[in-house]
């Protein structure tokens, strides 16, 4: 099991969660390209945002994930665009399985809405962060639709049992010859 495992999906999905009981389930490192860009950025993704704009933080963004395919076997939980990216994609198939985690915008929501650091959403009401999910969603669907695993995250099946079904699912493909 060499390979890595990259969680892409709209931000509220669960990528981190359902990232770091995955990596306990298989034995293998978890990164997250969000925390990775924090520390190297010494700034928070919305300050990023603010002050070095949005082309900054992809510089950054792209950086980090440049340091993850260095790990061995690692679950990597990538930043919601990151798959947005050319340089980002040929490096993700390159190294490893893209598993999609995907909510309805209504989930995604109720999940974003009890913190306010999501930069693409801030200052804007419920009724245009809804509009502004749909939008980006979207907008990536095509990329999204690259994974080659697609997993429903909702409320009504817990985080772990997502981890479990796609630990099993994983380890079949992880051990063909």
């Amino acid at each position: 099991m060499s390979e890595q495992i990259f969680l892409t999906g709209f931000m509220g999905t669960g990528k981190s969660k359902i990232g770091q009981l995955l990596a306990r389930r298989l034995q293998r490192e978890f990164l997250d390209t969000d925390r990775m860009i924090e520390e190297r950025a010494g700034q928070s993704i919305a300050e990023i945002f603010d002050s070095r704009g949005e082309e900054a933080f992809r510089s950054v963004e792209h950086q980090c994930l440049q340091q993850a395919v260095t790990h061995t076997a690692a679950v990597v939980a990538l930043g919601g665009g990151v798959i947005t990216q050319d340089k980002n994609w040929e490096l993700i198939r390159d190294t490893g399985i893209l598993v999609c985690l995907e909510a309805t915008p209504e989930t995604i929501l109720e999940r974003v809405s009890r913190k306010e650091d999501r930069p693409l959403l801030a200052g804007l009401t419920r009724a245009k962060k809804l509009e502004k999910i749909r939008s980006l969603l979207s907008a990536r669907a095509a990329y999204y639709d690259r994974a080659d695993i697609k997993i429903i995250s909702t409320d009504e099946c817990p985080p772990d049992h997502i981890a479990a079904d796609l630990a099993a699912n994983l380890e079949s493909r992880l051990c063909r010859p």
